[in-house]
C-alpha cells in the first residue's frame, strides 16, 4: 500500500550519465511476514572507529504519524523508505525526509499527525522499534 497522503519529489540520475528522471514517490508498507503493513524508517549512525552505518526499523501509521507529531523523525535524522506510484524503481528505493509540505492537508496521515497527543509517552511496541536505531524515548 502507498501512503499517497504524502509525496516527494525525487531525481533519479543515472550514475554514468543519460537522461535524469524526476518523478513523485511516497511511504510504501512492506509485505513481508513480519513486517507486514508498516513503513521503514531509516537513520545513519556513525560510532567510534566505526564508519556510518544505516540503522533501519519498521513503524505502523499510527506510529509514524506520532514521530511526526513529536518531531522524532526531523530530531534524529530519519527518513522513509519510499517508492514511485507506479512502483517501478531501477535500485533500491530510495529514503527521503518528510517535511511539512510534503504532506497533503486534511489527508488522513495529516489527521492522524495532528491528532497525536505529544504530551503521552510513546507505547511499548514503538520504543522496542526505535531501539532497533540506538534511540531511546
Amino acid at each position: 500500500m502507498l501512503l499517497t497522503d504524502i509525496a516527494v519529489e525525487h531525481t533519479l540520475a543515472p550514475p554514468k550519465g543519460g537522461l535524469r528522471g524526476t518523478f513523485f514517490v511516497h511511504p510504501f508498507t512492506n509485505t513481508q511476514r513480519d513486517t507486514l503493513g508498516k513503513f521503514e524508517i531509516v537513520r545513519s549512525i556513525r560510532e567510534p572507529g566505526v564508519k556510518e552505518v544505516k540503522c533501519s526499523t519498521f513503524v505502523s501509521f499510527q506510529h509514524l504519524a506520532e514521530l511526526y507529531a513529536k518531531g522524532v523523525l526531523d530530531e534524529f535524522g530519519f527518513s522513509v523508505r519510499m517508492c514511485p506510484a507506479d512502483g517501478k524503481y531501477p535500485t533500491t528505493n530510495p529514503v527521503k525526509k518528510i517535511l511539512p509540505t510534503s504532506i497533503r492537508p486534511g489527508s488522513p496521515f495529516d489527521l492522524a499527525v495532528q491528532g497525536v497527543d505529544v504530551s503521552k509517552p510513546a507505547n511499548r511496541e514503538l520504543r522496542t522499534a526505535l531501539l532497533r536505531t540506538h534511540i531511546r524515548l
